[in-house]
């Protein structure tokens, strides 16, 4: 991922959204991820899609833009402005769909040697976390700064 560049984003005024353009072989579209608490230390991580009908974000649309490894990149990006801003927080990444979950787990396991340093990353397979294993089958990834004690 890191030889993609990351689209550029910005951080909503109410610091909930960051919001980027998917920009490839479709159009342009309106993207933002999202951060939910979970708990006081966990929050989920959402990759939304603006629909234009609603007027709002969801998270069950396929753009198929072309741009994927790009959008991953951004994905990559923002999360670790999050956790510089929210060191002592973790965050869970699930897919909506098995192919999605997948997909971040490719994701993941490319970037994983150059992250290992400072990022602590886990699966979860049934229902126990486990240290992050390239290839390995997760049904979800738990990621967090690895502090200095």
């Amino acid at each position: 991922m890191q030889q993609y560049e990351a689209y550029p984003f910005v951080l909503n005024e109410g610091k909930t959204h960051y919001h980027f353009q998917s920009i490839g072989k479709r159009g342009v579209f309106e993207k933002a991820i999202e951060f939910s608490p979970l708990n006081d230390y966990i929050y989920n991580l959402a990759l939304l899609d603006f629909d234009p009908v609603t007027g709002e974000f969801v998270d069950d649309t396929i753009t198929d833009n072309g741009d994927m490894r790009e959008v991953l990149a951004t994905v990559l990006k923002i999360t670790l402005h999050f956790l510089s801003r929210n060191p002592y927080r973790s965050i869970v990444i699930s897919g909506n769909s098995d192919s999605r979950t997948r997909l971040y787990q490719i994701a993941i396991a490319r970037l994983f040697p150059d992250m290992r340093e400072f990022l602590l990353i886990k699966g979860l397979k049934n229902e126990q976390w486990f240290d992050f294993e390239p290839n390995g089958s997760f049904e979800s990834f738990l990621i967090a700064r690895k502090l200095l004690d």
